[in-house]
């Protein structure tokens, strides 16, 4: 068995897929597009020559050694170059043309790759086969131990985008290819420590190509053929572009019941364009059209850090919206072994350090940690404060702020009250009585001065630990009154600002 007879054991489709990667690309040519299909209007795969600037419509024939090309598949590739907007046109084949069809293809200026040639050139450039049910036996174990090795060492990239998925009608045109969006989306989200793509979905719109004859008076009657074009986004088009008949991700299509006819009207305008400066008696007529699809917009998923992420991109390639889905909190516990807490818009994970103190992870909106930070632990923060103040006993609480631990100790109706930074100074203390002990209409505590204030009808008590430091009494007069109240407004030497003695280191 040779490389022919590989060849001609494939899938027709498997076939197109070995000359499209493995054959075009040591001619010089770039893919495309891969159209092969029954109705593929005389061209499987469309490429380019980037050297010469050529486009090609390429032709591919598995048939079998007595089976030859015929004419009628050299003007199949004469009208496939009409349809794709090629300037050349190839034939390969796994056979080789009949005497009528070498002239014809010599006639046409349509060039051809035979069983012969085609063998040379696989040959000359060691070009790798594709392996067949022929060539792998059932009791092949190392073949199969190597697939599975490959198939391991996969595990972990990317999905591919999917399987090739076929589109409805005459085909669908890529104004960006699959690969140029999941690289524009990559890019967009390239910030991000761990990116997965997980699918891609083409949103599709309708696109209608009509053939129009648009006719008018000028020296004489006067007519001249058209193809326009237009889309569910309003983009008219003078000429077919490249149709491919399937793609290498999910489809969504958009359907439109009213856009044929605004079509109609659309093109009809543009027609008459068309027709020269002077001409009157101007008449447009739509002669045939044909259904095609474009691709609006595409919508890649990821999965990224501990969440998922949805990454829009319009047919223009900019990227027109990225959502991601909400943090899972139990996740994030799990995860990073800790509680989650949101404070002031950011998600922290706050974990185990040592018995002294704790980590605090800040985590962005995927779940990566941006930065990491020493917190004190609470309890030590209690210690530390019972030790500053060298007293037993009491009942403590305390509230954990950014910058560290404020604590509170009640004992023998005094707080003992202490901030204690993250790194396990204290760096504030003061102790104030307890309001409680005191009767009053009004009482609570002065931040300014770090006191009790006690109001007993007209007279203001100013309380510290040494007990009343100052009385004052309110002005009995109305304007007097008002006068100390704008006064005290702005000094705050009497005011109650708060019921917790916490708010005061």
């Amino acid at each position: 068995m040779d490389e022919l007879d590989i060849l001609r054991s494939l899938d027709p489709s498997d076939f197109e897929k070995f000359v499209a990667e493995r054959l075009l690309p040591v001619l010089g040519l770039t893919v495309l597009s891969i159209t092969g299909s029954p109705n593929d209007a005389g061209c499987d795969i469309v490429a380019f020559d980037s050297r010469l600037g050529n486009k090609w419509c390429i032709q591919v024939k598995r048939y079998s050694e007595d089976k030859k090309v015929s004419p009628r598949d050299v003007r199949d590739v004469v009208l496939g170059m009409e349809h794709y907007g090629c300037d050349k046109g190839l034939i390969v084949t796994t056979s080789e043309l009949n005497g009528p069809a070498l002239k014809e293809a010599k006639e046409r200026g349509i060039d051809s790759i035979d069983g012969l040639r085609l063998l040379n050139i696989i040959r000359q450039y060691s070009i790798p086969m594709p392996l067949t049910s022929k060539l792998a036996s059932d009791n092949d174990s190392e073949t199969r131990k190597e697939a599975k090795t490959r198939k391991e060492e996969r595990k972990g990239e990317d999905v591919e985008y999917s399987s090739s998925v076929k589109v409805k009608d005459d085909g669908v045109f890529l104004p960006l290819t699959v690969s140029e969006v999941v690289r524009i989306a990559k890019d967009k989200l390239s910030r991000y420590k761990e990116v997965k793509l997980i699918s891609v979905k083409a949103h599709l719109k309708r696109l209608y190509f009509f053939k129009v004859k648009v006719s008018y008076k000028l020296k004489g009657r006067r007519s001249q053929n058209l193809i326009l074009g237009i889309d569910g986004d309003g983009k008219v088009y003078e000429e077919i572009p490249t149709l491919v008949k399937s793609v290498s991700c999910e489809v969504e299509y958009e359907t439109n019941s009213e856009l044929y006819h605004s079509a109609r009207d659309r093109l009809t305008k543009e027609a008459e364009k068309q027709a020269p400066e002077n001409a009157t008696d101007i008449e447009v007529k739509m002669e045939s059209y044909k259904l095609a699809w474009v691709v609006s917009y595409y919508v890649l998923r990821f999965t990224i850090g501990l969440t998922d992420a949805e990454v829009v991109v319009d047919r223009q390639g900019e990227v027109k919206e990225t959502r991601f889905a909400p943090l899972d909190e139990e996740r994030l516990r799990k995860f990073y072994g800790g509680r989650v807490i949101r404070q002031d818009k950011e998600v922290k994970v706050i974990r185990d350090f040592d018995n002294k103190f704790l980590e605090e992870l800040t985590v962005n909106e995927v779940g990566e940690v941006i930065k990491s930070a020493k917190r004190v632990r609470p309890e030590y923060a209690v210690d530390l404060t019972r030790a500053f103040y060298r007293i037993q006993g009491g009942v403590s609480r305390f509230r954990e702020v950014s910058d560290g631990v404020k604590v509170d100790i009640f004992l023998n109706n005094y707080h003992y009250l202490a901030k204690v930074d993250n790194g396990g100074k204290v760096v504030d203390s003061v102790i104030v009585p307890d309001a409680n002990v005191f009767a009053g209409t009004e009482k609570g505590y002065n931040k300014k001065r770090r006191c009790l204030i006690v109001k007993e009808r007209d007279v203001i008590n100013v309380i510290d630990m040494r007990g009343i430091v100052e009385r004052k009494e309110v002005p009995k007069g109305i304007f007097s009154k008002l006068k100390f109240s704008v006064s005290n407004v702005i000094t705050s030497d009497y005011s109650i600002d708060t019921s917790d003695p916490l708010e005061l280191v």
